[in-house]
């Protein structure tokens, strides 16, 4: 086990919302926490797996609500079997992918086994679906939005609303979903975007986040990783766009708290931007 992330903050306020960006390396996880539900989005690699259960550990929570496995890679969901092992948790959503391309990897198959064990739900979801959380907060269901041939496009993306505020979850998609997600007519614009794929250069063109229009992204990348994430074009077109980045490799763990109608934000390391 990695090191322990202190969570930042305090418990959860009446009518407040927080949103985790944990530090995982070069994997993601995320965290949507109120006093009616948690949500858990991703785990990172195995190794991470106790320094994310001790995390939500710490902000006392007992019980996932929802789980959100964008897909089955391992710095995605590698982890998360443990964590269920640990927790009480309510429902899994996967995304709906055709047979010929569901992995047969120990990590998902460590997932599939521990799903079962536990006697959570298990739901396949795409586009079009919406979870209605309380009077104020949902969750958009905004991809898988068809077939594709990488799995990196059957990541679930998700928008979640909170009042006037809002979080897109990107998963790893490129390009093609992404486009395909602009032609489906999704309603995209969002206060925060979890930046596609770590800032791959294959995602995050110009034509998607004109339709997002970002005040914040967050890259969720290792340190002197192997691939080099984020890249310096998409990177720069945040930039070029007014955004205001943040960098788990150099912010550490990011958490934004919603009011439903302003957001703040405290990170691990400092406040700079990137």
């Amino acid at each position: 086990m990695l090191g322990i992330r202190t969570p930042l903050v305090e418990e959860v306020a009446d009518g407040e919302v927080q949103v985790h960006f944990i530090d995982v390396g070069q994997g993601d996880s995320e965290l949507i926490v109120s006093e009616d539900f948690a949500i858990l989005i991703d785990s990172g690699e195995r190794e991470y797996a106790g320094t994310v259960y001790q995390y939500i550990n710490t902000l006392g929570i007992k019980r996932l609500d929802y789980i959100i496995c964008s897909h089955p890679h391992s710095d995605h969901i590698g982890g998360m079997y443990l964590i269920i092992e640990e927790l009480d948790v309510g429902t899994v959503l996967l995304p709906e992918m055709t047979d010929d391309i569901i992995p047969t990897t120990s990590s998902y198959g460590n997932l599939l086994r521990s799903i079962e064990a536990n006697g959570c739900e298990l739901k396949t979801v795409k586009a079009g679906e919406d979870i209605t959380l309380n009077d104020e907060c949902r969750l958009e269901i905004l991809a898988p939005v068809r077939n594709y041939d990488d799995l990196n496009n059957y990541s679930i993306v998700c928008r979640f609303l909170h009042g006037q505020n809002s979080f897109l979850f990107t998963g790893d998609i490129e390009s093609e979903a992404e486009n395909d997600i602009i032609k489906s007519g999704a309603e995209l614009n969002s206060d925060v975007i979890k930046v596609p794929h770590h800032g791959s250069n294959t995602s995050s063109t110009y034509y998607f986040l004109k339709k997002v229009l970002p005040d914040y992204a967050v890259f969720e990348v290792g340190a002197s990783n192997d691939y080099e994430h984020p890249h310096k074009e998409p990177y720069g077109r945040y930039g070029d766009m007014s955004c205001k980045r943040f960098r788990t490799d150099l912010n550490g763990t990011i958490v934004f708290i919603s009011d439903g109608r302003t957001l703040k934000y405290v990170t691990e390391n400092n406040n700079d931007f990137f």
